[in-house]
């Protein structure tokens, strides 16, 4: 897996694969993902893990990290800067060949990294590619979906896993091309990410995975999974499904406002118009649906009252002046410009 250069020197500095990994201080965590990475032992591929801390001033936090992880180069910032602005700051500084977006929470087992960078190289056209994640349990969980398009929302309206029908995952372990990828494992060419540009920090998260994928397939970049090469997404059943069951309310909104920025990038001021019912809809349904859980015990009663708040906020969104924008009270942090 090396690099044929005029200058062998420099072509030896410069690793295969950098894998950006973004963590709020979940050291336990980090361990368990790095003590697999680490037991890659193919002497062919040269790889690099930067860490990119963004939690609390904690110095204790730091000092632990650099402790338990020698290896890796630690990348220290005020957060929270969201999962792009994270991922951002490697995407931006790494020279390598392939830049591994992973989530702080997957196993990768040995022998996976060179399986998929070996599957880059042989299709030069693939810019991005992600592989088959699994539960903690061995079952299968929706590692690719369906971009926001008027269709889509449509049957999310009625339909919440409209995004993860279970019929796009009747051949999981096949290669196929997708319209987008599960955040927790992106693969990307560097020559790619140069062409496209690294994640839109407008998101902060949600969406922002959909919104890359279409911007590489846009540039004529294939987006591939490769279900024949699997990872352990241990934290990935609470992070699909959350856009159905958090009761956080602002992150509700988000993924909401989120796709309505992605209609407005991607389709058009019509196509939002177009979206405004949809979710005023969806939204009103979901919000009918959980009244009932106002009668119910205490901690089904304060899901319901989360939910309800949330949804009646995304009511109020969708038949605002800019719906794509997150309500200012809601906003983390300031928004910075995408890479």
């Amino acid at each position: 897996m090396t690099v044929a250069a005029p200058n062998a020197r420099a072509a030896e500095s410069v690793p295969d694969l950098v894998i950006s990994i973004g963590t709020l201080g979940r050291v336990e965590l980090l361990e368990r993902c790095l003590a697999t990475v680490y037991e890659e032992d193919d002497p062919e591929l040269r790889f690099e893990v930067w860490i990119v801390y963004n939690g609390s001033e904690d110095p204790a936090i730091v000092r632990r990290i650099r402790e338990k992880l020698p290896r890796v180069r630690l990348i220290v910032r005020r957060g929270p800067l969201g999962y792009c602005g994270t991922h951002n700051i490697v995407l931006r500084e790494a020279a390598a060949r392939y830049v591994l977006v992973l989530d702080d929470d997957t196993l990768v087992p040995k022998g996976l990294l060179p399986a998929m960078l070996r599957f880059m190289d042989e299709n030069p056209r693939v810019g991005l590619a992600g592989c088959k994640t699994l539960n903690a349990d061995g079952s299968y969980q929706p590692s690719f979906g369906l971009v926001p398009t008027l269709r889509a929302e449509l049957a999310n309206a009625f339909r919440p896993d409209a995004f993860w029908h279970p019929e796009l995952y009747r051949e999981p372990d096949a290669v196929q091309d997708v319209e987008w990828l599960n955040g927790s494992f992106m693969l990307v060419r560097r020559e790619a990410l140069l062409e496209v540009g690294g994640l839109d920090e407008q998101y902060y998260t949600y969406v922002c995975e959909a919104d890359w994928a279409e911007r590489f397939r846009r540039a004529g970049w294939r987006v591939t999974y490769v279900g024949t090469s699997s990872i352990v997404h241990e934290g990935g059943e609470h992070s699909i499904n959350n856009k159905l069951t958090v009761t956080n309310a602002a992150n509700l909104v988000r993924y909401h406002a989120n796709r309505f920025y992605f209609f407005r990038k991607h389709h058009g001021a019509g196509a939002v118009w177009a979206l405004r019912p949809l979710m005023v809809i969806g939204a009103v349904l979901r919000l009918v649906f959980h009244l009932p859980w106002l009668r119910g015990d205490a901690g089904r009663r304060a899901v319901g009252r989360a939910k309800i708040y949330a949804f009646w906020r995304v009511i109020l969104l969708s038949l605002g002046r800019r719906p794509w924008e997150m309500p200012e009270d809601l906003r983390p942090v300031a928004v910075s410009k995408a890479l």
